[in-house]
């Protein structure tokens, strides 16, 4: 359509110079010219680039050759000053004092990890004993003391019962690959309790707790 409408304007240009007396030289030629292919050749000579690219990151992290998993805190439990457990009720008491959480650091061993805890009788310095008390431990809120670790979390136990008689009972524990970094558990003050049955001395008793740590799950 574009080169049949250049003609007919030229041969009417043509025909009107005649009429005037002189003669127009028309480039009839270049009314010919084609450029009606330009685009499709433009398009035809051009390619899709790539569109992705892939890189890699690295990062390596290492764990000295000596590094060890560690207990760092217990906790040293209080229950003040009572009544002599002497009527008709058995005694209960709940913890006056906690002053640490039980706080295990792994610096990044698969191994795992477990805390055993054991006792010794309740004993005054006149070597007499709080006879039948057991001293028992609830569950303990476990957290990580960073936010956001990701490995998985170690467990405390549900409950734990120690009546003195020296025999250990898993308290907290970590899986393998678990329980990386540093990681408490913290007995609340209304989940301890000392059970005294009625029929005891006067005096002040103590109990010495035994924490131990172990490089392997329980």
């Amino acid at each position: 359509m574009t080169r049949r409408l250049k003609i007919s304007l030229l041969s009417s240009l043509a025909v009107l110079g005649l009429g005037a007396g002189f003669i127009a030289a028309v480039p009839a030629v270049a009314a010919t010219t084609d450029t009606s292919s330009t685009s499709a050749s433009s398009s035809s000579s051009s390619s899709a680039g790539p569109t992705s690219q892939t890189t890699t990151t690295t990062a390596e992290f290492d764990t000295s050759p000596t590094a060890a998993i560690s207990l760092d805190s217990a906790p040293n439990i209080g229950f003040g000053a009572n009544v002599t457990p002497n009527s008709k009720e058995n005694g209960s008491y709940k913890a006056v004092t906690a002053d640490n959480p039980v706080q295990v650091s792994n610096p990044g061993l698969p191994s795992g990890w477990s805390v055993q805890l054991k006792n010794t009788p309740f004993t005054d310095t006149a070597g007499d004993t709080l006879g039948g008390a057991v001293l028992s431990l609830g569950a303990a809120d476990v957290a990580a003391a960073n936010t956001g670790n990701p490995s998985t979390a170690p467990t405390a136990g549900a409950s734990t019962s120690l009546n003195g008689t020296g025999t250990n009972q898993i308290v907290f524990s970590a899986a393998t690959k678990g329980g990386l970094g540093v990681w408490t558990a913290d007995y609340g003050l209304a989940d301890i309790n000392l059970a005294v049955p009625a029929g005891q001395l006067g005096g002040t008793y103590t109990s010495t707790m035994t924490w131990q740590l172990s490089d392997t799950p329980q």
